[in-house]
């Protein structure tokens, strides 16, 4: 291989790595809520007649130290667990319901997703401005925050989860935002190479899974987020020696030459070492205006799409531990389908590889289309749908109380964020310029944010009575089926398209 083709795969590579480790801490919530219950964070709020939750008893529990510690709940059954000193206690089994308890930890994923979102638009017009450099900085610092403060949660000062899940988030997606670049790097599989890196992000969320097993092997909560915050050095070999200061640009073809591609060099200047990519010496082509790319309708419906399809993942997410608490009757069931749901999650790296297969093939078969538009959006009608589908799916997969169908429905749902994240990026990185990739997609994502901040009245209409889960999860089934607008509106314009390239030569002809 030679050293442009070494190179660019030892970048992918680790792109991939820090992507799964540090991208998507957020996803993982449901798995650090059960952890943060285990712990009695807000359990305080439960103490009172009015609220809808089985009465705190005080106990004396035995400890290695002899402390005294609150105990949730009404099941006589007895089970081992940490408190948040990380003690083996023997305890009974945590309250099965808790309305105000709930209510914190929704209300904190909610501003946490939403602040996620935002702070894409924001970061987004920095990597547009200053480059993948300063972005990917401020990203560093934004995590390593985040991960300092959910260590140091503590039913002292409980508020930290606020700042702390929002911050990772937000520290989090710069890492795909800024690796995402590298697809072009890849003359061929580049929506392959997307779908991988959206794979690896989705993956990410199993570290809270190591978090919770470490804790119930009585390492404290403190110390795993801690060691986190330092394995994120990591991120400044990629920063500082891997990706180039401003951007990766898109490889441009010469008359002469249709391989031409970008060329790898290292830099030699200011003392400085990384990549840099030359484009051909032809002049590029002009690209079309930011403003008219975030006016057109591809884009708008693309807003749209991902907004119905995160709002249902997102409400999926941020109420699991609910969901599971009302559907099983006891603590150890709930962390059993807990860990359940992080281990399948972790498929999301085969499942995004998958969606961008799909879509690299769907481009070779309409490769030889004879107009521009199709051969750009018609491949994208596929995966978009499948991720419409899969959403569908799940939203009446949870309609059915059944323990059996919650294997099921973490497949399904696992397959939904595959292709919605993968073809989220995906799109925009085929259909837009590269140039405005981080712009456009913080769009995206913060359009998005905001209208996910509708699933906390979701949450909190679910709570109003008995039949309210039912019906709101009903609702958003039907949310759901309209994301299918999207796809459609590409397939139609690609054969419109099509019809009128067809017409046009048959005029010429004559």
């Amino acid at each position: 291989m030679n050293r442009q083709g070494w190179r660019k795969y030892l970048i992918a590579s680790w792109a991939i790595m820090e992507t799964v480790l540090f991208g998507g801490l957020l996803y993982g919530w449901f798995t650090l809520v059960f952890v943060l219950k285990q712990e009695g964070i807000y359990a305080n709020l439960c103490d009172g007649a009015t609220q809808n939750a089985s009465q705190i008893v005080y106990n004396e529990t035995e400890t290695e130290m002899g402390f005294h510690d609150v105990l949730i709940g009404n099941i006589s059954r007895h089970n081992t667990t940490y408190n948040d000193r990380g003690l083996n206690v023997k305890t009974q089994d945590i309250v099965s319901k808790c309305d105000a308890q709930d209510d914190k930890f929704a209300l904190a994923f909610t501003i946490g997703s939403v602040m996620f979102c935002i702070s894409s638009c924001v970061l987004g017009h920095i990597n547009y401005k200053y480059g993948t450099r300063v972005t990917r900085i401020i990203a560093m610092f934004l995590f390593m925050s985040g991960s300092l403060m959910l260590a140091f949660v503590s039913t002292e000062i409980p508020w930290l989860i606020f700042p702390g899940i929002s911050f990772i988030g937000m520290g989090g997606l710069p890492l795909l935002v800024t690796n995402t670049q590298i697809s072009n790097l890849f003359e061929r599989g580049g929506s392959t190479f997307v779908g991988l890196l959206c794979g690896a992000f989705d993956m990410s969320s199993a570290v809270q899974l190591l978090v919770k097993i470490a804790f119930e092997n009585g390492i404290p909560r403190k110390y795993s987020f801690i060691t986190i915050a330092v394995l994120h050095s990591v991120v400044f070999v990629s920063t500082f020696v891997f990706l180039p200061k401003q951007f990766i640009s898109k490889p441009v073809k010469s008359k002469d030459d249709t391989s031409a591609g970008l060329e790898l060099l290292e830099k030699k200047t200011n003392g400085e070492t990384g990549v840099m990519l030359v484009s051909p010496r032809p002049s590029s082509p002009q690209l079309p205006s930011l403003k008219s790319c975030i006016r057109s309708r591809k884009f708008i419906l693309h807003i749209v799409w991902l907004s119905l399809l995160q709002l249902r993942f997102y409400h999926f997410i941020g109420t699991l531990n609910i969901f599971l608490t009302r559907l099983l009757d006891n603590n150890d069931s709930v962390s059993y389908f807990t860990d359940i749901c992080q281990y399948v999650m972790m498929a999301g790296l085969l499942s995004s590889f998958t969606s961008g297969i799909i879509y690299d093939w769907q481009k070779q078969v309409f490769s030889d289309s004879r107009s521009q538009e199709k051969r750009e959006l018609m491949p994208a009608v596929l995966p978009l749908s499948i991720a419409c589908l899969m959403g569908v799916v799940m939203s009446a997969l949870v309609l059915l109380p059944q323990p059996d169908v919650l294997y099921v429905t973490f497949i399904v749902m696992t397959l939904c964020r595959s292709y919605l994240y993968s073809m989220a990026a995906g799109f925009l990185s085929a259909i837009f310029p590269s140039k405005y990739f981080g712009i456009l997609y913080g769009l995206v994502i913060v359009a998005a944010g905001l209208i996910s901040f509708i699933q906390y009245g979701f949450f909190k209409w679910a709570e109003l009575y008995d039949g309210a889960p039912m019906h709101a999860s009903i609702a958003l089934l039907c949310v759901v089926g309209f994301s299918f607008v999207h796809p459609f509106y590409q397939w139609w314009t690609s054969r419109r398209a099509e019809s009128r390239f067809v017409v046009s030569k048959t005029h010429r002809d004559e």
